[in-house]
C-alpha cells in the first residue's frame, strides 16, 4: 500500500470519527417553565371600561396590547438563555369573558434549570423582525397578525393603549386617547434584576405591566393626556411613542 493510500484511509477514519461525535453531542435537558403576564392599574388587575382616578379626573382603558422580543434569562457569570424570540400579549381581547383583563400564561419548553439573576425584555418587535411583515410568517405566529401592522410605517405596532378620559369632570368621557407605538426608534430593551429559580416543581414567574406607571413621568407627575392625546401618524414623529415605551422600565415588575 502506498503512502498516499495510507493517508487517504486515515483521512476517512478521521471524518467518520468526527461525524460520529457530532451525532452524539449531548444537549442540556430543560424543563417546562411558565410565565404569566398580567396588566394592572396602580397595582390592581386592569379592567376595561372601569373608572380610574387620574389626577383630578377619571379615565377608562379600552384596549391594551403589547409585543415582547428576545425574552432572555440572565446569570451573573454572563450566561444568557433566550426563551422566546417574540410574543404577542392582548390583555383586552374582544372575546374576553368579562371586562377583567386576561392573564395569559405561556409555557416555554426546555429551559435549563438553575438560578438566574435577572431577565431582559425587548419592548416591541426587534428591528430584524420589524423589517418583515405579516405575510412572511405562518398563520398562528405572533407576527402574522395584520391588525397590529401598519404598512405606512413599514412597522408593527409595538403597543396599543386606547381609552377615554373626562378632564372637565362633567361625567362625560369626551377625550379619547390613543397611543399606538411603533417603528425601530421606539424599540426599548430593559433588564430587570430579580432572582429567578428555574427548577421542576418550583413554579414559574409572573410579569406585570402597570398602566398607571406607563402614564407616569420621571418626575412623578402624570402624563399630560390633554396636550398629547395620541401618538403621531407620521413615522418620523415618535416623540410621544418614545415617552411611553421608555416608561416600561418602571412599569414592569417580576414576581416569583
Amino acid at each position: 500500500m502506498t503512502k498516499k493510500n495510507i493517508y487517504f484511509i486515515a483521512g476517512l477514519f478521521l471524518l467518520v470519527g468526527l461525524a460520529g461525535c457530532k451525532d452524539h453531542v449531548e444537549t442540556i435537558p430543560g424543563i417546562d417553565f411558565d410565565v404569566t403576564f398580567k396588566a394592572t392599574y396602580d397595582g390592581n388587575q386592569l379592567e376595561k371600561n372601569k373608572d380610574y382616578v387620574y389626577g383630578s379626573f377619571s379615565l377608562q382603558i379600552l384596549r391594551y396590547r403589547l409585543y415582547l422580543s428576545d425574552v432572555t434569562l440572565l446569570k451573573n457569570d454572563g450566561e444568557e438563555v433566550r426563551i422566546s424570540e417574540v410574543e404577542y400579549l392582548d390583555f383586552t381581547p374582544d372575546s374576553g369573558a368579562s371586562d377583567l383583563s386576561v392573564t395569559p400564561t405561556i409555557t416555554f419548553k426546555n429551559v435549563p434549570e438553575g438560578m438566574y439573576d435577572g431577565i431582559r425584555l425587548g419592548f416591541g418587535v426587534k428591528p430584524s423582525l420589524n423589517a418583515k411583515q405579516p405575510a412572511d410568517f405562518p398563520s398562528g405566529h405572533p407576527l402574522n397578525i395584520e391588525t397590529d401592522y401598519w404598512a405606512g410605517w413599514k412597522s408593527y405596532i409595538f403597543m396599543v393603549l386606547d381609552g377615554k378620559a373626562d378632564p372637565d369632570g362633567d361625567g362625560i368621557k369626551n377625550l379619547p386617547f390613543s397611543y399606538h407605538c411603533g417603528s425601530d426608534p421606539v424599540y426599548e430593551t430593559f433588564t430587570f434584576n430579580e432572582h429567578i429559580h428555574v427548577a421542576a416543581g418550583h413554579g414559574g414567574i409572573g410579569i406585570e405591566f402597570d398602566v398607571r406607571k406607563l402614564f407616569t413621568n420621571d418626575n412623578g407627575s402624570l402624563y399630560d393626556i390633554e396636550a398629547n392625546p395620541a401618538t403621531s401618524n407620521s413615522v418620523n414623529d415618535f416623540r410621544v411613542a418614545k415617552d411611553f415605551m421608555g416608561n416600561f422600565d418602571k412599569a414592569t415588575s417580576i414576581k416569583q
